[in-house]
């Protein structure tokens, strides 16, 4: 009986450190998912909103690495009572108008389709838009990174109507690539409509600087 107590207290043990070691492991695989997904996904989204804001101009490798690291310290974890924390990114520097970025998603030909949407904290319109991910239909559904159709959301003023013109809205979808313009339409409404409904809760990350 006293053997049988031992192998059961052995195998307990080996059970439990092999737990430790499959949770720390997958701990890490978490994060490491993460990180490559806010720096290779988020991070090159976040540079294409700024590049439109500034008005394009490539950047050296110094100035890449300096502004990719810039932003993946700005990023902000708001508690608005839901689920997971809204997640905001602060684009503008010191002086200039407040500008935050957030990730919004859609329904795309190939799933969901993420996108960055810059927005002006004080006028409410917004700055310039960024892909996140996507899996639309090369060629067709991918020509929404195009500037020809991003450039449309540069400098777009609160009240334009984000909707394609076909449906009344203001702007023009990618021809042939319907549902992924609507994608698109709908992951910026959704940030937009994110920020309005917590711009408090924004304006006080933004005033405290965490």
């Amino acid at each position: 009986m006293l053997n049988v107590l031992r192998l059961f207290a052995a195998l307990a043990g080996i059970a439990l450190a092999s737990g430790l070691v499959l949770g720390k492991l997958h701990q890490a695989t978490v994060e490491k998912i993460s990180e490559n997904v806010m720096r290779y996904k988020k991070v090159p989204a976040l540079l294409s909103v700024q590049a439109a804001m500034r008005g394009g101009g490539e950047l050296s490798e110094q100035e890449r690495a300096e502004m990719e690291n810039q932003l993946l310290s700005s990023a902000r974890y708001l508690d608005v009572g839901a689920k997971e924390p809204l997640c905001i990114y602060v684009l503008s520097g010191a002086g200039e108008t407040p500008v935050v970025a957030i990730e919004g998603f859609g329904e795309g030909y190939g799933g969901k389709l993420g996108v960055m949407t810059g927005i002006d904290v004080d006028s409410g319109g917004l700055t310039a838009v960024g892909i996140t991910t996507m899996s639309e239909t090369p060629g067709v559904g991918t020509r929404v990174l195009e500037p020809g159709f991003t450039a449309q959301f540069v400098r777009l003023g609160k009240d334009a109507a984000l909707r394609l013109k076909k449906d009344g809205g203001d702007l023009d979808g990618v021809s042939g690539a319907t549902i992924s313009s609507q994608a698109v339409m709908d992951a910026v409404r959704q940030a937009k409509e994110l920020h309005e409904q917590h711009k408090a809760a924004v304006l006080d990350a933004l005033s405290q600087g965490s």
